[in-house]
């Protein structure tokens, strides 16, 4: 049966929003362009929405479900960011771990050898600025980029990959192919470092948008 011939269950559907705001409004999300107040407005939208549909499916003998009536989250800046303290303290500690890498003082050191080819197919530019990346966000306290960076490892296993790129240009079979050195997580390369961070091209994660009103 396609999604637009199934019957949406917009009670649990209404109930699943009201989680998700409340864990973005209080953990935050893991949106790499976007706020968690973007994020909120949406998933608020939603909740509207899920409201809006419930009352014209309004079941005369058995009523609204519970959850309609539950409060509706405020409005919520668009700037504002959950645990902002906790992101910072968490960048700074990343930008130590990040410094202090053998492997990517050892690519810095080497990258001036490296042929055209190779800086390209390597992405050694962008993983070389993984750092200073960081450094200009905790500069300009952008907590968007810093929550990227909360937990270090993806970009500490791409200083790894470059390195053993380097020593040996045929290890690449070696070297688990899932995970591109361009792109420690997986996503777009939205850190093609040689310039500022772009906020821009994906939309936030809460993809519902108010396209719906």
């Amino acid at each position: 049966m396609s999604r637009k011939n199934r019957e949406i269950d917009y009670a649990t559907e209404l109930e699943k929003s009201y989680a998700r705001w409340d864990e973005v409004f209080t953990k935050g999300g893991s949106d790499p362009f976007w706020t968690d107040g973007v994020n909120l407005e949406l998933t608020r939208n939603r909740i509207l929405y899920y409201k809006e549909q419930l009352a014209k499916q309004e079941n005369l003998l058995f009523g609204l479900p519970d959850v309609y009536y539950r409060e509706t989250p405020p409005e919520v800046d668009c700037n504002y960011m959950a645990r902002p303290d906790e992101i910072r303290e968490n960048a700074r500690k990343a930008m130590k771990i990040i410094d202090a890498d053998q492997n990517l003082k050892f690519v810095r050191e080497q990258s001036a050898s490296l042929s055209e080819q190779q800086i390209k197919q390597w992405c050694i530019p962008a993983i070389i600025n993984y750092a200073e990346n960081l450094r200009r966000a905790i500069a300009a306290d952008d907590l968007i980029t810093m929550r990227r960076y909360e937990n270090p490892r993806p970009y500490l296993e791409s200083f790894e990959s470059a390195a053993l790129r380097i020593r040996d240009p045929d290890c690449a079979r070696r070297i688990n192919d899932n995970l591109t050195i361009c792109d420690p997580e997986n996503d777009e390369d939205f850190e093609e470092e040689s310039s500022e961070t772009k906020q821009s091209e994906s939309d936030p994660e809460e993809d519902f948008q108010l396209r719906l009103f």
